[in-house]
């Protein structure tokens, strides 16, 4: 439990002395700064502070290792799925925008849009995460709502080029759904859903990922 106590302290705080951890927990400082190497990669540690650098992948870290989603997910946001998100287009090379939106002549906001310059594919993302889990039913409402905002942003998108302009080299639009944990549907109106353990994997095998699902980008003229 003091270890429990440790790691959802830190997920919330992000940035905390040794010395708090040690009172939250009733571990001595030097024991917290021991289970603090376990987190190498994800925290940066000084003598007296620990700061988290990785939210997102303590977290899921946490789940793996049996953490309720419900606790855990409180002190997750979408915030830190846009960042995730966007960091792992851009490790394949995609021109990377968050939170695109138009205000006119239509209100629109896309959580991570990502556009590959060479091929003229763009994807589209929208970053979910559930407290309570994800049901099939919330699922399909998010699919519905972000494929009506794609078609928005394609109706209008001599207006979203003006405003970016990577956009200019889109040539199709693949929609994505980003979850925290494995979504119950994976595929939904020509939508893919995937955790954010599995985008990386998603992008890598994405030719066969499009075939296999029948996936018809959306054309952007």
């Amino acid at each position: 439990m003091t270890t429990k106590n440790l790691y959802l302290a830190l997920l919330k705080n992000r940035r905390m002395l040794i010395s708090e951890l040690s009172a939250i927990t009733g571990l001595t400082e030097d024991i917290v700064k021991s289970k603090l190497r376990d987190l190498v990669g994800l925290v940066k540690t000084t003598e007296l502070e620990v700061i988290l650098e990785k939210p997102l992948d303590l977290a899921l870290l946490l789940i793996k290792e049996g953490f309720s989603i419900r606790d855990i997910s409180k002190y997750v946001d979408w915030r830190d799925f846009e960042k995730v998100s966007a960091e792992i287009l851009g490790s394949h090379g995609y021109v990377v925008i968050t939170n695109f939106t138009l205000t006119r002549p239509v209100r629109l906001e896309i959580d991570v849009v990502g556009v590959d310059v060479g091929s003229g594919r763009s994807i589209l993302v929208d970053c979910k995460h559930w407290s309570k889990g994800i049901s099939r039913k919330a699922l399909v409402e998010a699919i519905d709502k972000h494929v009506a905002r794609i078609e928005k942003l394609l109706k209008y998108f001599g207006r979203a080029r003006s405003k970016w302009k990577y956009f200019k080299y889109v040539k199709e639009v693949i929609p994505l759904i980003v979850t925290l944990t494995t979504p119950p549907l994976r595929f939904y109106r020509n939508t893919v859903a995937v955790s954010i353990q599995e985008l990386n994997q998603l992008l890598l095998d994405l030719p066969l990922v499009i075939d296999t699902f029948g996936i018809k980008p959306y054309r952007a003229f």
